[in-house]
């Protein structure tokens, strides 16, 4: 296994993880907290739709993926705050309209296109380019974190007392949404479409299982997303199975054995 730690593919894959695994980390504290396990589903299932035009239309993946899930995450916020629908209905709309899209786009690529790496993720075919792009995202999202938390956290644990307290609740909501877009390109390299939703539920859901004071659950879950991104690509390594899966793997484990150990010690 230790003969791996000298080649510059894994060594890429180490630092991609680690900053994946930090951002979906804190940012997972949000969704948590905030019910939106199934808008950050829907943001990533609508990324699909952007990659394959980019595809199309030759532009990078990329940026088709962020555009798409912008757009998605935009259109939530508005829906949702006119009254005219609940978050969960108008993401749930804008998924399936992005996977449409996306099949529609790929039935007319005349190259092949790789959809289980799409999908599924690899983070073993991190480039430096990947990496760059990798870590300038990362960071503006913990930017926006740090520069936010406060309001953040007040909007997100009572509405009506951030409101009250003068925080611009409306705001934070869509901040949540666009910080939801940007991780969920950031991670799409390391897990794919279909599984980047859950690194961005299970590391909040385990610590959630474990603290019930915020600072606790905020550190939990990041030390979760560290445990599942990093000890899932060493499974990953060791059994020659997809990075993405054995990711995923990992947190439902972590998962599973934070419940047990949260219900035996409230038992004892």
């Amino acid at each position: 296994m230790t003969e791996f730690l000298a080649f510059p593919f894994f060594q890429r894959a180490l630092l991609a993880g680690f900053v994946v695994a930090v951002v979906c980390g804190a940012l997972s504290f949000f969704v948590v907290l905030r019910r939106l396990a199934f808008v950050g589903s829907g943001v990533s299932h609508a990324a699909f739709g952007g990659v394959a035009l980019a595809a199309l239309v030759g532009a990078p993946p990329g940026l088709g993926a962020l555009l798409a899930a912008l757009a998605v995450a935009l259109a939530t916020a508005k829906a949702s705050g006119d009254g005219d629908l609940t978050e969960d209905t108008a993401v749930g709309v804008f998924t399936v309209a992005g996977m449409a899209i996306g099949v529609v786009a790929i039935s007319f690529l005349e190259t092949n296109v790789d959809l289980f790496g799409l999908m599924f993720g690899n983070i073993l075919t991190v480039d430096p380019r990947d990496l760059l792009a990798l870590v300038a995202a990362s960071a503006l999202v913990v930017l926006l974190l740090v520069l936010y938390f406060r309001p953040l956290l007040l909007a997100s644990i009572d509405e009506d007392g951030a409101f009250a307290a003068g925080v611009n609740v409306a705001r934070m909501r869509l901040l949540v949404l666009v910080l939801l877009a940007l991780t969920v390109v950031v991670a799409l390299k390391v897990v794919g479409i279909l599984l980047v939703s859950a690194l961005l539920v299970l590391p909040g859901a385990v610590a959630r299982a474990l603290f019930s004071r915020w600072p606790g659950f905020l550190l939990g879950s990041v030390s979760a997303a560290l445990v599942m991104v990093l000890g899932g690509l060493l499974l990953s390594v060791a059994l020659d199975v997809p990075s993405g899966a054995a990711i995923i793997l990992t947190g439902t484990i972590l998962f599973l054995g934070a419940v047990g150990a949260g219900r035996l010690r409230r038992n004892a």
